[in-house]
């Protein structure tokens, strides 16, 4: 695991700056709440006169630090016509017949890693971004593709492939702190709100459909409308961007490395070969996505470090070692 760097102006000493009859001192800090940097200036040794005089060092102090020490992205969420209330009937229908349609795992081990690093991500999602009525849930797949989703409402769905193609709790934080932030800023429903006047069993459906594929997908998918699940479940660059940006904030206020939210995307590409895996044709680059994310990274600070490296370790060697999971079509020709 790389080391977890701090921007190198966390922690800076005090550097003072030299007026006539006296001197400021400028530093920085981080507000743990929102983020932002907040200058902060102390004024020592001077009368009125010569503070006035010491005005333009201090606009220049204020300038130089902005050159140097950048905020981070601040998202926010877009217009929707759903209420939260109805991204949790969505989400919680199409879940249900997910957990029937899909082999899911069912280990007590592994199912407990993964669960103990959502509700870490959860718990550190903005407040001014938290939704009291969404409930989340965190299950594994056994299907051996590098994929992940997540309903609105919270449900999410982890390939037991993304487990084991991870090599770090960190990353597989990474990609669920990735389909956290589609579930906070609420992307689905933004889209579905394009085709409203579908009823949300009809959507439902079609979302379940979109994610089994192959003939039980078909058949799941029968009677709704056609092409709503691209509205629902491949998400346009833009919504790509800002789940990266908000993704790499939640992993830092967690206790992760974001950065390594860039390293698995990046292993995800390798392991998907030149046809590219299912989670990149669903959750397309928005563009330099590996730099975007770094430079993001490079703007937060990591509150402290997350314990579930150990028992991510052990889980990992108990995928190993049980039988291969098969793949998606397989399951569906069964």
């Amino acid at each position: 695991m790389l080391p977890r760097k701090q921007p190198s102006w966390i922690g800076a000493p005090v550097r003072p700056i030299e007026t006539a009859g006296g001197h400021l001192d400028v530093k920085t800090r981080l507000n743990s709440q929102e983020s932002r940097r907040i200058l902060i200036c102390t004024v020592r040794g001077m009368t009125n006169h010569r503070l006035a005089q010491a005005k333009g060092a201090l606009v220049f102090a204020v300038v130089l630090l902005a050159t140097t020490v950048s905020a981070q992205t601040r998202i926010e969420p877009r217009r929707n016509s759903f209420s939260p209330a109805q991204d949790v009937q969505l989400g919680r229908q199409a879940a249900s017949e997910v957990r029937q349609q899909l082999p899911m795992l069912n280990d007590g081990p592994t199912e407990a890693v993964v669960e103990r690093i959502g509700r870490r991500l959860v718990a550190a999602v903005p407040p001014r971004l938290r939704q009291p009525a969404f409930r989340y849930t965190f299950d594994v797949v056994n299907v051996r593709e590098i994929n992940a989703f997540a309903l609105p409402g919270g449900p999410m769905f982890l390939n037991r492939g993304m487990l084991q193609a991870a090599r770090t709790d960190d990353e597989v934080a990474g990609v669920m702190a990735h389909e956290l932030s589609h579930v906070i800023l609420r992307h689905g429903t933004v889209q579905a709100a394009k085709a409203q006047k579908f009823q949300l069993g009809a959507i439902a459906g079609q979302v379940l459909g979109s994610i089994v594929g192959g003939t039980k997908g078909a058949i799941i998918a029968q009677g709704s409308q056609i092409g709503l699940g691209t509205y629902f479940m491949k998400y346009g660059r833009e919504y790509e961007r800002e789940a990266d940006l908000l993704g790499a904030q939640i992993m830092a206020r967690a206790g992760y490395d974001p950065r390594q939210m860039a390293n698995m995307f990046r292993t995800i590409q390798r392991e998907g070969g030149g046809r590219g895996p299912e989670w990149l044709s669903d959750h397309p680059d928005p563009g330099n996505r590996y730099t975007a994310i770094n430079r993001e990274a490079a703007s937060l600070r990591v509150n402290g470090s997350a314990d579930t490296g150990p028992a991510f370790e052990a889980v990992h060697a108990r995928l190993n070692h049980m039988r291969p999971a098969p793949s998606a079509a397989q399951f569906a020709s069964r």
